[in-house]
C-alpha cells in the first residue's frame, strides 16, 4: 500500500478513536482536532504534492471572533489574563482553519471502503462508557489519578458522553455512503443508536441525554427540504439570543421556586442554573454595549444574588453560550455571533444530499442546545469539539450518495 493510499485508512481510524479520546481524555481534544488537519494538510503538500484552497468564509468568521475577543483585553476587568484567553482562542482557530479547509478538499471516494470505521469507534466508545459506569470507572483510573477518599464520581465521563451523541449522528452519513445492503446499513446504524442509549442510560449527563432525545425527534419531524424551515431555525436562533436577557428575567421570575421539583431536575441543576443565568445577565447589563471582557465571568470576584440554590459569589462561567457573549461582548458581540451562525444556517440549506443536510442540521440545533446549558465557549477541549464538528460537517457535505430517481424528482 503506498502513502497515497494509506492515508485515506489512517485518517478514518484516526476519526474513529475521536469517540473514545473523547471519554477517556476529554482535554486532548484541545489539540487531536488541530493534529488531524496538520496531517491531512501534510498528506495533500508533501504526499499528494497538491495545494488546497483556505477556506474564505471560516477565516472571516475565526478572525471577527479572534478580533473581539484581543480588542475586548482593552476593557477587560483582568487584561493580562484575558490577554492570555484570547490569544490561546486565536491560535486554535487559526490551526482550525488547515483542518476545515483540508477537509473541504477531500475526495470522500477515497474514505468510503472505510467508512464503517467511524460508527464502529462510536460503539466502541459508548460500550467502554457504559462498562465503566456500570463497574465503577475501573478503566478511566487506570489512566487518571484518585485519591485514596475519593469518591466514584460519574460525572467525569460526561464530557465524552456528549461528544459520543455528536458522534452519534455524524455517523449517519457515513453509514448511508457504504457500498452494502439496506440491511446491513440498518443493523450498523441500529447497534450504534443502542449503544448510545445503553451508555446514557447508566450515565449522569442529563444534557447529554436531553440532547439525543431532541436530536431524534429533530432528526425525524425537522423538514429538511423547505427553505422555510430554514428561515424559520435561523429567526429563532436570532431571536433568542437578542432576547436572551428578557428570556434569563421570565425564566427566573416563573421557574426558580420549581427549579428543582424532581430528583431529575435536580440532578441535572436546573435551579443552579437558572439562578447563575440570572445573576450574570444581571452584571452584564450593566454595560451592554461591549461586555467586559473574554472570560469576564471567571474574573468577577462577587456576584449579588440572593444564593437560592448557589452558595458561592463566583462562577467559572455562565453555563450558556448566549448569555456568555452578553457578559463578555455585550451586544457588538450578538451582532457578530448572529452573522456567522446565519452563514451556518445558509451552508447548511444549501448541501445538496438530503440525509447529509437532515443530519447536519439537527446536529447544529443540539450543539446549540449543548452549549445553551453547559460548558464555557471557550473552553480549550470544548472549542477544539466544535473544530471537530466543523471539519467533519464540511468533509460530510462534500459527500454525494447516489439518489433512487424517485428522491431526484422530488429534489
Amino acid at each position: 500500500m503506498t502513502s497515497k493510499n494509506r492515508f485515506p485508512l489512517m485518517l478514518m481510524i484516526a476519526l474513529s478513536l475521536t469517540p473514545v479520546i473523547s471519554i477517556y481524555f476529554p482535554r486532548f481534544l484541545a489539540f487531536w482536532p488541530l493534529i488531524i488537519g496538520l496531517g491531512t494538510s501534510y498528506w495533500f503538500i508533501f504526499i499528494k504534492k497538491e495545494l488546497f484552497r483556505i477556506s474564505r468564509l471560516y477565516y472571516l468568521s475565526a478572525g471577527l471572533i479572534s478580533i473581539l475577543g484581543l480588542i475586548s483585553v482593552t476593557w477587560s476587568i483582568s487584561p493580562m489574563h484575558s490577554l492570555c484567553d484570547a490569544l490561546i482562542v486565536s491560535v486554535m482557530l487559526l490551526f482550525g482553519g488547515l483542518l476545515v479547509s483540508s477537509f473541504n478538499a477531500l475526495e470522500t471516494g477515497e474514505l468510503k471502503p472505510y467508512a464503517w470505521l467511524f460508527p464502529a469507534g462510536l460503539i466502541a466508545a459508548a460500550l467502554l462508557c457504559a462498562f465503566d459506569s456500570w463497574s465503577g470507572l475501573h478503566i478511566y483510573y487506570l489512566f487518571h489519578h484518585r485519591g485514596s477518599n475519593a469518591s466514584i464520581d460519574l460525572s467525569v465521563m460526561n464530557r465524552g458522553i456528549i461528544c459520543c451523541v455528536f458522534a452519534f449522528f455524524l455517523s449517519l452519513p457515513f453509514i448511508q455512503n457504504l457500498d452494502w445492503t439496506k440491511k446491513q446499513k440498518i443493523l450498523l446504524a441500529s447497534i450504534s443508536g443502542i449503544s448510545v442509549i445503553i451508555m446514557l442510560t447508566l450515565s449522569e449527563s442529563q444534557s447529554a441525554q436531553i440532547a439525543f432525545v431532541f436530536g431524534l425527534i429533530c432528526f425525524f419531524i425537522f423538514p429538511a427540504r423547505w427553505r422555510f424551515s430554514y428561515i424559520t431555525l435561523g429567526l429563532t436562533v436570532l431571536f433568542s439570543m437578542l432576547a436572551t436577557p428578557l428570556i434569563v428575567d421570565l425564566m427566573y421570575e416563573h421557574l426558580i421556586n420549581y427549579a428543582q421539583a424532581n430528583d431529575w431536575v435536580k440532578q441535572a441543576y436546573v435551579g443552579n442554573r437558572v439562578e447563575i443565568w440570572h445573576f450574570i445577565m444581571q452584571y452584564a447589563m450593566n454595560n451592554p454595549i461591549y461586555g467586559y471582557g473574554i472570560e469576564a465571568t471567571n474574573y468577577v470576584r462577587h456576584f449579588d444574588f440572593e444564593h437560592l440554590y448557589n452558595e458561592k459569589n463566583t462562577v467559572l462561567h455562565p453555563h450558556n453560550f448566549s448569555v456568555q457573549i452578553w457578559m463578555e461582548f455585550g451586544l457588538i458581540g450578538i451582532i457578530i455571533a448572529m452573522i456567522i451562525l446565519s452563514n451556518l444556517i445558509y451552508a447548511l440549506y444549501h448541501i445538496n444530499d438530503i440525509l447529509v443536510r437532515k443530519t447536519l442540521t439537527v446536529l447544529f440545533i443540539i450543539v446549540l442546545l449543548t452549549s445553551s446549558m453547559t460548558y464555557g465557549l471557550w473552553q480549550s477541549w470544548w472549542v477544539g469539539e466544535f473544530l471537530f464538528l466543523l471539519g467533519l460537517s464540511t468533509l460530510l457535505s462534500n459527500i454525494h450518495i447516489p439518489t433512487s430517481p424517485k428522491h431526484v424528482e422530488e429534489k
